[in-house]
């Protein structure tokens, strides 16, 4: 593993500033102004409650197979917080994320802790059986390709780069881009997915830990571990330690993140060059992961098939709206208007032909 010396001074600087500058761009990209915020609650005649009044105006929500009553939080609009987070929506996807990413990581260090002798041999065992598959399959390609990648010094060091630093990036920068130009309805289903896509791996290499090839005798199988080689160390894979689990190997994430942002790209970015190279993107992705030896080509399907089932799964999220709407009540803070419902309400507003009107979509809430 490279020492702390021999990594970028810049990379500890560089990376971080990276994801802060593209979540900052992200909320500035998909503000809303003051204007419209105050005539979409106008158009709803969504007004806080009278002065006196408890403020609780509780609606009723679904939680899973029960029907229960939230509290509203709209007695909140006029404090400073309510206010910014109405013109800047996007931070409520930055909570999402980080929120999301950190019981992640969190989960991962907690079982990288508590994992004895027994998991690691299991994980091992596992791997054994991926590659005795691919090779059954004709498919065991890793290796070769990491050969071929590591005889050309600049190709591994922007494979060891790309998998170091695109992949957190490359996510906020989707998630920024497809709120402001996809379907609010398109962009809330695959965000969601995304979202499932970490629960149901995390259950899969819980119960079922895979050892990447990187980790396996060398002797036997030849694997080079090629990210912590001085040149192309990252800080951010350097401060991992201890509390990363390294034997999770299946699924890959990184492949199933990038399929959905890829096809998602593809089908429903508006701007054509974007669609052009969207799907190169799973594919340089499935290429890094596996010249890397971070991951077989069997856990790229298996990635794959992971966010197949979380997109089919992923209405189930819908059931936490509660815990959130509780949550802002207990923070004082009135939640932004959903897009979809704000989008409809400032979009049926500008058209004035009542023909126009009847034809316009209908309100939508209830959007996690």
């Amino acid at each position: 593993m490279s020492k702390p010396d021999e990594i970028p001074a810049l990379s500890y600087i560089l990376e971080p500033a990276l994801v802060a500058s593209l979540l900052t761009a992200g909320c500035l990209l998909n503000r809303r102004r003051p204007a419209d915020i105050v005539q979409a609650h106008a158009v709803l005649r969504d007004d806080p409650p009278p002065a006196g009044d408890n403020g609780w105006n509780w609606h009723e929500m679904k939680f899973f197979m029960w029907t229960i009553k939230v509290p509203g939080n709209e007695r909140f609009r006029m404090k400073l917080f309510s206010r910014f987070l109405g013109m800047f929506p996007f931070l409520m996807e930055v909570w999402y994320w980080l929120l999301t990413y950190w019981i992640y990581q969190i989960a991962r260090a907690i079982q990288a802790l508590t994992m004895g002798a027994d998991f690691r041999s299991l994980a091992e065992t596992h791997a054994r059986q991926i590659i005795t598959i691919e090779r059954f399959f004709r498919i065991d390609i890793e290796l070769g390709l990491q050969h071929f990648v590591m005889k050309r010094e600049w190709l591994l060091i922007f494979f060891n780069k790309t998998y170091a630093m695109v992949h957190i990036p490359a996510t906020i920068a989707f998630m920024a881009y497809s709120y402001r130009y996809f379907n609010p309805l398109i962009f809330q289903s695959t965000r969601r997915t995304l979202v499932l896509c970490n629960c149901l791996a995390f259950i899969v290499f819980s119960s079922w830990p895979c050892m990447p090839p990187r980790l396996l005798p060398y002797e036997e199988f030849g694997y080079v571990d090629t990210l912590h080689t001085g040149k192309a160390a990252s800080s951010e894979l350097q401060n991992c330690g201890p509390f990363q689990n390294q034997l999770a190997a299946f699924p890959s994430l990184h492949f199933g993140y990038s399929f959905v942002i890829g096809l998602s790209l593809f089908i429903y970015s508006p701007h054509r060059l974007i669609r052009a190279i969207s799907l190169f993107y799973p594919l340089l992705i499935l290429l890094v992961i596996m010249a890397t030896a971070n991951h077989y080509i069997l856990d790229a399907v298996g990635g794959f098939f992971v966010t197949i089932f979380a997109q089919r799964l992923n209405r189930l999220l819908l059931n936490l709206r509660p815990i959130e709407e509780w949550f802002f009540w207990v923070l004082r803070i009135e939640r932004p208007m959903d897009k979809v419902q704000f989008q409809s309400v400032i979009e049926s507003d500008k058209i004035n032909s009542p023909t126009h009107r009847e034809m316009s979509q209908p309100l939508m809430g209830n959007h996690v």
